[in-house]
């Protein structure tokens, strides 16, 4: 097994609850690329997206580099990381060297009634979401070890994650 497990998807897909769970059923320490961001700026990703000054360039930059850092570790780690980190080689290079992806699909109606209501996420209109999934979903397809469907509880969930790392492992 790679020493990691990268929880995958887009915003309000529900990354970083999953991985909580899932760091508390495997006793795994977790990581989370929002948390990170903001103990490394003191700026929430959405504030920094909205800055002239850094913008989503800045923000992207940051993500890549709190991915990677995550998967340069040698403990084993649950990572909750940023949906954008799977439009990045570098990334999805290091994700199949060092992590057991773990892919949240989430219908897109669903992400929408979720973001409206997420303090960190940056709003977007139905069909930006819509557009970028179809973007994204080939890239998050190509580089998951595992894809679940995301639209339960994310304590069902993780449970779901565990038992198709534990399948994947045994096969």
């Amino acid at each position: 097994m790679r020493p990691h497990i990268v929880v995958l998807g887009l915003m309000g897909a529900g990354k970083s609850t999953v991985a909580t769970a899932l760091g508390a059923r495997l006793s795994w320490p977790v990581r989370d690329s929002d948390a990170d961001i903001e103990a490394l700026t003191g700026r929430t990703g959405r504030s920094l997206a909205a800055d002239p000054a850094e913008g989503v360039e800045a923000l992207h930059r940051l993500e890549e580099a709190v991915l990677l850092g995550a998967l340069a570790a040698e403990q084993p780690t649950v990572i909750a990381a940023a949906g954008w980190v799977v439009e990045s080689p570098r990334c999805r290079a290091a994700m199949a060297r060092r992590a057991e992806v773990i892919w949240l699909d989430v219908p897109v109606d669903v992400l929408a009634a979720r973001m409206a209501t997420g303090q960190h996420r940056r709003s977007m209109s139905l069909a930006d979401l819509e557009a970028t999934a179809a973007h994204r979903g080939p890239l998050f397809a190509a580089v998951a070890d595992f894809r679940l469907d995301a639209g339960e509880p994310a304590e069902k969930v993780a449970v779901a994650a565990i038992t198709a790392l534990d399948q994947g492992l045994a096969s």
